[in-house]
């Protein structure tokens, strides 16, 4: 698909690696709403696919109470939005859910897992009914899981590890942007649609991220541990990636970690 037929909302860490690969983005600038002020759909008339990366993703603004409103309309209800205006008129979308929807880390995640959203925090709530609310005969649905990148953002993982006090030693897929990029390229020109789960090969814990980037060692925190310091359920898990090795292969965690931390170092 030529990138000129194509949009990406969003200008956050994800959309910059999308800008960054020649695609057309779209920021606040140019498309702004909120509960009380809805987009002009209509803007984005010449372009036929949709690429979605706005979302609240914030998990501790997320659980404010008085900001679920506010959630729930733009990781739920804009979706559905943008999606039946994008079926409505021939466009395709592309929505980058979540997956934070898995709570499991002794058995890697496939996309038809059973999620158990009575265990999740807000964020991770509103993220499912957002995807609900999609087509997946027509849409395509990313879930990736804890985003990192070649580049200084406040949203890159490998810029938030040298500040953690504790390294969290659960297991986990780690996703980098890039990754994501590529993956939405691929299925496109294949046509797909429906839900992928999208993330680097391997699994490894944030002690071994830190490890990896050569940081100074610290003390270690379980996964229940950092859930009662940080008064919200955080999950923890591995995805399995075999339905997207069909059309892409990603690379090693560990390859993917090392390149874009030496790039970070520059």
């Amino acid at each position: 698909m030529e990138k000129n037929k194509i949009l990406v909302l969003g200008k956050g860490f994800l959309g910059k690696a999308f800008e960054k690969k020649g695609f057309e983005v779209w920021g606040k600038d140019k498309f702004k709403f909120t509960r009380w002020e809805f987009p002009e759909f209509s803007k984005m008339k010449d372009y036929e696919i949709i690429i979605n990366c706005i979302g609240k993703s914030n998990t501790r603004w997320c659980e404010e109470p008085e900001n679920f409103r506010e959630t729930l309309f733009v990781n739920g209800k804009f979706p559905k939005e943008l999606s039946n205006f994008c079926n409505a008129t021939g466009k395709k979308v592309v929505h980058l859910s979540t997956g934070c929807l898995y709570d499991d880390n002794k058995n890697p995640q496939k996309e038809d897992s059973r999620i158990n959203i009575a265990t999740h925090c807000n964020y991770t709530l509103t993220k499912l009914v957002g995807e609900n609310f999609c087509n997946p005969e027509k849409d395509l649905i990313i879930r990736p899981r804890l985003y990192f990148g070649d580049f200084v953002d406040k949203n890159n993982l490998l810029c938030k590890i040298p500040k953690f006090e504790r390294y969290l030693i659960e297991p986990n897929s780690y996703t980098s942007v890039q990754v994501i990029v590529d993956a939405v390229d691929t299925l496109l020109d294949a046509e797909q649609s429906g839900i992928f789960n999208v993330a680097c090969e391997g699994y490894a814990s944030v002690k071994d991220l830190a490890e990896w980037c050569g940081l100074p060692p610290k003390e270690k925190i379980s996964a229940e541990e950092l859930r009662e310091q940080q008064g919200i359920y955080l999950v923890n898990n591995i995805m399995d990636i075999t339905k997207l090795r069909e059309f892409y292969h990603p690379p090693k965690l560990k390859d993917e970690i090392m390149r874009c931390w030496g790039e970070l170092k520059k």
